[in-house]
């Protein structure tokens, strides 16, 4: 982050995030058991940014993010126990710069503690009380039971794609994507903090498009970091999406403007785990030649754009809006990790 207003920001609501994501964990047995997976994403904190969202948004209505520090804390413990899943699922050695959960306790502990997170996370949601409007809370668990089912069946589109190797249209793709991220990405955080400041329906509607865009275009950019990082501290292995399987908006981009000995190679790289280093760099020359990080670049450019004109709309004191326009910039195009 560049802004030192926005540094700031992190610095000082980063430490009672922690503190309560690992507060929210039990701390006898069985439980903790259960739990040390994702105690250990925990403890190699990440950026925080949705539970930072739902701090700065709380703010901008008059209110102390302390007096919701379970909400923030269930938010990053959700967060944590999510890429958790994706790493199992896509089968990633490493996350935040250490071994994965699996690799470290196994799958099926690593399984069990990202629904046991969900579960503590839930419960957060459900011990709201005076904190929140009369009848807003329904719509809040509404929302977050909708797109939480949402997510389990674009993870499911994914692993059919990836399984079968089937791939998408790059259009296919973001469809899949949109569902994916719902709650999990940036329009959960965003309408959380809108819901508990007491936004009306139509207000809260511009806080929830806001992250949706957001959320695509911080997924554009990550699946370019993965390809084209811009940091020796990248947290995961370079490349791991086109070696693990995955398909991207950036690759199947360069599969479908690629001349016919170039889809080819990209095609045989999907998957390849034991590709030579020489033979990635080529599939990596080969996506860049395609011109598919321009068009990545130039997808992002519309949902920064649609998440900017939509937190224009949320009626925001300037210094917040200028806060949350920060980092919106940073999550669309600064981030280098």
């Amino acid at each position: 982050m560049r802004d030192p207003r926005l540094v700031s920001a992190a610095a000082r609501l980063m430490p009672l995030i922690l503190d309560a994501s690992l507060r929210s964990l039990p701390r006898g047995a069985p439980g903790a058991g259960l739990s040390a997976p994702a105690r250990l994403y925990l403890r190699r904190p990440g950026k925080m940014l949705r539970p930072l969202i739902t701090a700065l948004v709380l703010e901008s209505f008059g209110k102390d993010p302390g007096a919701y520090s379970g909400i923030l804390g269930a938010i990053e413990l959700m967060e944590a126990a999510t890429v958790s899943f994706d790493d199992i699922i896509d089968a990633s050695a490493a996350r935040r710069g250490g071994p994965a959960t699996h690799v470290i306790y196994g799958v099926r502990k690593a399984y069990l503690a990202y629904q046991a997170a969900y579960n503590l996370a839930y419960r957060a949601f459900l011990a709201l009380g005076a904190e929140i409007a009369p009848g807003a809370k329904a719509g809040l668990l509404s929302a977050l039971e909708r797109e939480i089912f949402a997510y389990g069946w674009a993870q499911a589109q994914e692993l059919y794609w990836t399984a079968g190797r089937r791939p998408p249209s790059p259009e296919e793709y973001l469809g899949m994507t949109w569902d994916r991220i719902r709650f999990l990405s940036f329009n959960g955080p965003f309408r959380t903090g809108a819901v508990l400041g007491g936004a009306g329906k139509r207000r809260l509607g511009y806080f929830e498009e806001a992250g949706s865009w957001l959320g695509l275009a911080y997924h554009l950019h990550g699946d370019e970091l993965n390809l084209f990082p811009r940091s020796a501290d990248w947290g995961k292995t370079p490349a791991d999406d086109i070696t693990g399987g995955r398909y991207t908006f950036l690759y199947l981009s360069a599969l479908r403007t690629a001349g016919p000995e170039a889809r080819r190679e990209l095609s045989r790289a999907l998957g390849n785990r034991r590709i030579s280093v020489r033979g990635l760099k080529n599939v990596i020359d080969i996506v860049r030649a395609s011109g598919a990080r321009e068009r990545n670049r130039r997808m992002i450019g519309v949902f920064y754009a649609k998440a900017q004109a939509a937190l224009e709309k949320c009626s925001l004191p300037p210094g917040h809006l200028s806060l949350l326009s920060g980092l919106a910039r940073y999550m669309a195009y600064d981030r280098t990790k």
